[in-house]
């Protein structure tokens, strides 16, 4: 009888474990925070940035968020490759989930930045050197649907112009930026030291065993030092 009654008071003592067990499971799944979004989401679902949201200002010009969910977009692919390079799988809570102490969601939002950054500061170059009169997204976007209005014109004319037919913002902003990096640099290249002597120390660090001899190089030189020395510049405004 005494034995019966140890059994059936263990029984009772391990359901009551199992139905605690399954009690704090069930308490500690309503309280963890839902898988975050998968690597397919949008640039402002995984960023959490309006639009209109001031991220951040530069040379007294508001970053918005427009300009950096732009820049996302543009980085978002080659970011997902990286991380998935490392190990991390596209399924939700991609985004959360970090590598070497970053996640994704935050090397994201830092990448986008920092180019949403440079290419205000690129405008705001550029409006001082006399080629943009607004450097705001507004101004942007005013650009791209003149640029846009002026190819559907000259296609209604007969008269195509090269290139897309119409610009989306990306394409537009890419190359925006490259026709300001090049007259930026042009400008730039006024004030630096490009003697035959600072030339010819450049191909020397430069020059592999197969290249041309310098006097056939010195344009490409001259070039890359203009390119380069501004990038830097540009790159030193940015901060």
């Amino acid at each position: 009888m005494r034995s019966t009654t140890t059994r059936a008071a263990l029984v009772l003592a391990l359901a009551g474990v199992v139905a605690l067990v399954v009690v704090l499971a069930r308490a500690a799944s309503e309280d963890a925070p839902p898988p975050g979004p998968a690597a397919s989401a949008s640039v402002s679902e995984v960023l959490g940035i309006r639009p209109g949201d001031r991220v951040t200002v530069v040379e007294g010009e508001p970053v918005v968020g427009a300009e950096v969910l732009r820049a996302a977009g543009t980085v978002r692919a080659e970011l997902i490759s990286e991380f998935t390079r490392h190990g991390l799988t596209l399924d939700p809570g991609f985004w959360d989930r970090a590598r070497d102490g970053v996640t994704p969601r935050r090397a994201l939002r830092d990448r986008a930045v920092r180019a949403a950054v440079l290419d205000k500061v690129r405008r705001v170059w550029a409006r001082e050197a006399g080629l943009l009169a607004d450097v705001s997204e507004e101004g942007f976007q005013r650009e791209l649907a003149a640029e846009n209005r002026r190819r559907a014109q000259a296609a209604h004319e007969g008269r195509p112009l090269p290139g897309v037919p119409s610009y989306d913002q990306y394409t537009y902003a890419g190359v925006r930026a490259a026709e300001l990096d090049s007259a930026l640099s042009k400008i730039h290249a006024a004030g630096l030291d490009l003697s035959e002597r600072r030339l010819r120390e450049q191909y020397g660090l430069t020059a592999g065993r197969d290249a041309p001899p310098f006097e056939q190089a010195r344009d490409n030189v001259r070039h890359a030092v203009v390119v380069r020395e501004y990038l830097k510049a540009l790159r030193a405004r940015a901060g």
